[in-house]
């Protein structure tokens, strides 16, 4: 069956809903002042999400001007240790709004709003929303500098535009700004499985084959790839997934696909494009993806079929992509994988199935020791409660109930929405209890349960064992920037590590001669938290930084010392 969406092997260009909206766009003001290299592109593959807009190259530097794209005004500025660190949101009469991410300082307006909102919560995390039209610009005002906070692991600008109305992310490339591309997509192997028809894969029936590059495009080892009878069933099927890379100029870095096609004897089956992401939807990534060679060897398997579930709006296809073939069959497959730029690769290769048996649906079976992305489950003994909502997981998962003290689901295993955890217990509800959950690669996670009638209650996005445990250790503070002796200051910087090794950090303060000031907080460095030195302080004075963690316990640093 051919989509009735136009798919041609030339390079498709779909209309999806926000370039639908907006008829045209306008000649942006670059976001930068230096060559626009990018390090990574919009709907790149990362760990629970996909990127949602690009990253620019700063030289590995911090303190480039960022500048508004075109008219507008500020509708959000956010500072947070995490995430998106300092960041600013302009929405534009075009009905886009730009984002410019991982900021080292504000501008002008923008640094007076912020500065003031942090006094008077006595919080160096603070989210505004300014009133439309109260702080306005005009294309090329600069507002920001470039940086490296938050969730950034190097300098550089992170960049989206978002549909103003709906908030989804929209892929900057096709949607006014022109990055110099002429490098086609990289094809590097295809994985096949035998799946349900509702998408799920059947436990080990997969394999990978690698694709090469020869002087007359890509190819696969003798043109053919030869698929065991039993991955057929009597309702399922064949999934393949490809994984594929691209890159732009300017730069080696990997980047992510954008669009692909998979023909099948000449029809159209399935279509992939990322024009817009909604963030409510960006964790699908991880049926979108093939999560297990991604976590373990970091390969991007883009799944050329779909579970019954995802919802990405990033799909065009017939079906769910699946190929209902028997034994015995023999088909033509072309992959084809393309750019924004109209650049692209294929491969060509016969698949045939192998004369014999179909395989056994019980493999998979569906009784209630499964937890089922379509159902809700509970799982209880006389301690324990836990609870998972519909959307739980993305592929069904054996369930054991007898581990059900210490273990939930398996730690690999991603969770879509979370799921709730009972533990009854003796334990005093003094505020010092916190859920602990070991999740894969042995990472440690707190969670901060409620408490009603003997039980703990929480919520976790992760699975693993777990534990209740208590926290009645204090934060620990220490100097960095000078020794713990010292009993003056000459610089314009003062530095302490605080850090938490159970329920986490949950406030931090800075306190010279009883007046609060910003502490900027680092967690890539450990727990670096940094005061920046105004004009006017000099003296004797008394210092004192405390620290508060998840369960109330706070400990305190107090000195004496002389500004100078």
């Amino acid at each position: 069956m051919r989509l009735l969406i136009l798919l041609s092997i030339v390079l498709p260009i779909f209309i999806f809903p926000s370039q639908a909206q907006i008829e045209n766009f306008p000649d942006y003001h670059p976001p930068l002042n230096i060559p626009l290299i990018l390090s990574a592109n919009f709907g790149e593959l990362r760990p629970n999400h996909f990127h949602m807009g690009l990253d620019f190259k700063t030289n590995n530097k911090i303190g480039y001007n960022l500048y508004s794209i075109d008219d507008g005004f500020v509708s959000r500025i956010k500072v947070s240790p995490f995430g998106y660190g300092k960041v600013v949101y302009i929405d534009h009469p075009n009905g886009v709004t730009s984002v410019y991410a991982h900021c080292s300082e504000f501008k002008g307006q923008l640094d007076s709003i912020v500065k003031a909102t942090q006094s008077a919560e006595q919080n160096f995390a603070v989210e505004i929303f300014p009133k439309p039209h109260e702080i306005e610009l005009k294309k090329g005002d600069v507002i920001a500098l470039s940086g490296n906070t938050g969730g950034s692991t190097a300098p550089h600008l992170h960049f989206e535009i978002r549909d103003t109305k709906t908030e989804a992310a929209m892929n900057p490339l096709v949607c006014g700004f022109d990055i110099a591309d002429h490098k086609a997509p990289e094809i590097r192997g295809f994985k096949f499985y035998s799946v349900t028809k509702d998408g799920y894969r059947y436990p080990k029936k997969a394999f990978e084959r690698v694709v090469k590059k020869g002087t007359y495009g890509y190819y696969i080892g003798a043109d053919k790839v030869t698929i065991p009878a039993n991955y057929c069933t009597e309702t399922g099927g064949i999934g393949i997934a490809a994984n594929v890379i691209d890159r732009l100029d300017g730069a080696a870095n990997q980047c992510g696909l954008y669009g692909s096609l998979l023909i099948v004897d000449g029809d159209t089956l399935f279509g992939q494009q990322t024009d817009t992401v909604p963030f409510e939807s960006t964790r699908y990534v991880n049926s979108h993806k093939d999560f297990e060679a991604y976590t373990v060897s970091r390969k991007k398997y883009h799944k050329l079929f779909k579970t019954t579930e995802n919802d990405l709006p990033i799909y065009q296809i017939s079906d769910n992509g699946i190929l209902f073939f028997k034994p015995g069959e023999t088909h033509k497959i072309k992959y084809v994988a393309y750019d924004p730029k109209g650049n692209q690769s294929t491969v060509e290769f016969t698949l045939e199935i192998l004369k014999g048996n179909l395989g056994n649906e019980s493999q998979l079976p569906v009784d209630l020791t499964y937890l089922q992305p379509a159902h809700s489950l509970k799982m209880q003994n006389e301690a324990r409660q836990v609870e998972f909502g519909i959307a739980t997981v993305y592929e069904p998962l054996k369930m054991d109930k007898n581990s059900l003290n210490h273990t939930i689901g398996k730690a690999a295993v991603p969770v879509h929405k979370p799921y709730t955890i009972k533990i009854q217990s003796s334990t005093p509800d003094d505020g010092k209890n916190y859920v602990q959950i070991t999740t894969a690669k042995g990472r440690k996670r707190s969670l901060i349960p409620s408490y009603s009638d003997g039980w703990f209650i929480a919520e976790s996005k992760y699975f693993g064992s777990y534990k209740l445990r208590r926290d009645t250790l204090a934060p620990s503070i220490r100097t960095l920037s000078f020794k713990s002796t010292s009993t003056y200051v000459s610089s314009n910087k003062m530095k302490w590590r605080i850090s938490d090794s159970q329920s986490g950090l949950a406030d931090y303060d800075l306190y010279i001669d009883g007046k609060w000031y910003v502490l900027e907080y680092d967690y890539k460095g450990g727990g670096s938290m940094t005061f920046n030195r105004p004009k006017g302080i000099s003296g004797l004075k008394e210092v004192i930084v405390r620290a508060e963690d998840e369960c109330g316990n706070v400990s305190e640093w107090k000195r004496k010392m002389t500004f100078k």
